[in-house]
């Protein structure tokens, strides 16, 4: 499952190890010992989900300096509770990353930094329409959240900043527009 994953990692300079407690039918090898040098990258499945299910590998770890989440809160069952376990899970000051894609946003929305003349209001219809297929063939991902906007509300933060980008290269992508951000965590 994570064979590109893992060969990209090593390319860059990271030392890959696998999670074999949260994930026991690995059959992949991590990176070799030889190569003491790699930063290393540990692969955990698990969901944040639930405070009480949170694998112990990302527990041993805390707190944590950064967490970074790509196209993730899509198919939490619970993404306000994810949230508020990556606030727990960070040290004070500590950053979160994420990009995700999320509902249109209306015209106009100052957030939106390039919207490509992507009509707004028409695709945000397209995915209230789409969306109940979408969760289906997508494995439970949720075109329609406002994830951006529910990171931005949670206590817990001194600051988020994040944007908004409507793309129109190919027809998917005017299902995705895509919020990206940080936001770092109360000291």
């Amino acid at each position: 499952m994570y064979n590109g994953l893992q060969e990209n990692a090593e390319k860059n300079g990271f030392c890959v190890k696998y999670d074999y407690d949260s994930y026991p039918e690995c059959t992949i090898s991590d990176t070799k010992d030889s190569d003491k040098e790699l930063v290393p990258f540990k692969i955990v499945r698990g969901t944040l989900d639930d405070p009480n299910n949170i694998p112990q590998a990302v527990l041993d770890g805390a707190p944590y300096d950064t967490i970074l989440t790509s196209f993730a809160l899509c198919t939490a069952a619970k993404p306000e509770e994810s949230i508020k376990n990556i606030i727990s899970l960070l040290k004070p000051g500590g950053s979160y990353i994420f990009v995700e894609h999320v509902k249109h946003p209306t015209p106009g929305d100052p957030l939106v930094v390039e919207d490509n003349g992507v009509n707004g209001w028409f695709w945000g219809k397209m995915q209230d329409w789409v969306n109940p297929i979408w969760n289906i063939l997508g494995h439970g991902c949720h075109i329609t959240r406002k994830t951006g906007e529910v990171i931005a509300s949670m206590d817990g933060w001194e600051s988020v900043d994040y944007k908004m980008v409507r793309v129109n290269d190919i027809l998917i992508a005017y299902f995705l527009p895509m919020a990206f951000g940080k936001a770092i965590k109360a000291k």
